[in-house]
């Protein structure tokens, strides 16, 4: 319990409210390998991009196709296989920088698209799996779909959090308990803008006066009940995000003694230069 409450009590410090972490390599090195090379995730993280890409272009195609791609960017879910892209494409371009140009620097003030891609990354995750909870346990038992492809529209809804998930437990950096209004500003802009797209007459691709039967303005007592319950379930997996995280580095440490971390070096080269090699050996 005391490391609990130590945990806890360093999280909550107001200096962990912004985007700083006085050790840059737990963003391109996994907490998984015992290396420092940032290839392993970089393969890993282009891996899960092109799933999040193709499974975006696969929806927006099809919706291309029905003459309805106007619709496809009403949905939540849409909106999150978005910021999956985006969490995941920023991922890539960090591990690529570090192979390409060695460490990233900065101590505590991390540069700015590594602060994009943590934005990113806090954001998605929990996200995605609220989207994921969303529909099992309230659309897909009112049989509305928002894939105009039946199989498109289930796997859309696994494939989403499978790919946070993957990101999450492959990676070193922590979720922050002050990065909580990150995910929560992307939900309250999508509460915002169906609000105003229902008060400007807007319809779903099915020509319904809501985007989710459930989240229906014309009650809005029920919808902001929804929003609000929603809100909390959103922010309780945020805190998950947080254990699984937690979890990750924990088992990690387990399996892989202090003596052969690859996160103790700050600035450590990540490779070497044929004749830097022959230097060290003489």
């Amino acid at each position: 319990m005391s490391a609990i409450k130590r945990y806890f009590r360093e999280e909550a410090k107001v200096q962990m409210l912004v985007l700083g972490h006085p050790k840059p390599s737990d963003f391109y090195l996994s907490v998984w390998q015992t290396t420092r090379s940032a290839v392993p995730l970089l393969i890993w993280r282009s891996f899960l991009f092109l799933v999040s890409l193709g499974v975006v272009l696969a929806s927006l195609i099809l919706y291309i196709l029905a003459s309805k791609a106007g619709y496809w960017f009403i949905y939540l879910t849409h909106w999150g296989l978005t910021i999956n892209t985006f969490a995941t494409g920023f991922a890539v371009a960090v591990s690529a920088r570090s192979y390409l140009y060695g460490p990233i620097g900065g101590e505590f003030l991390l540069p700015w698209y590594v602060k994009i891609y943590w934005v990113f990354y806090n954001s998605a995750i929990p996200l995605a799996f609220l989207i994921t909870i969303f529909y099992w346990t309230v659309l897909y038992g009112l049989d509305e779909e928002e894939e105009l492809n039946h199989a498109l529209d289930v796997s859309v809804h696994g494939v989403n959090s499978l790919v946070m998930f993957g990101l999450l437990i492959s990676a070193s950096q922590p979720s922050r308990m002050w990065h909580i209004y990150q995910p929560l500003q992307f939900a309250i802009l999508y509460v915002i803008f169906s609000a105003i797209y229902y008060a400007a007459g807007g319809v779903d691709a099915s020509g319904n006066r809501w985007i989710y039967s459930v989240v229906d303005w014309s009650s809005p007592g029920m919808t902001i009940g929804v929003v609000a319950l929603t809100g909390l379930l959103l922010a309780v997996l945020h805190f998950v995000v947080m254990g699984l995280a937690v979890a990750r580095n924990a088992l990690a440490s387990k399996l892989f003694h202090d003596s052969v971390t690859v996160h103790g070096q700050e600035g450590v080269p990540l490779r070497r230069r044929p004749s830097q090699l022959h230097t060290s050996n003489a």
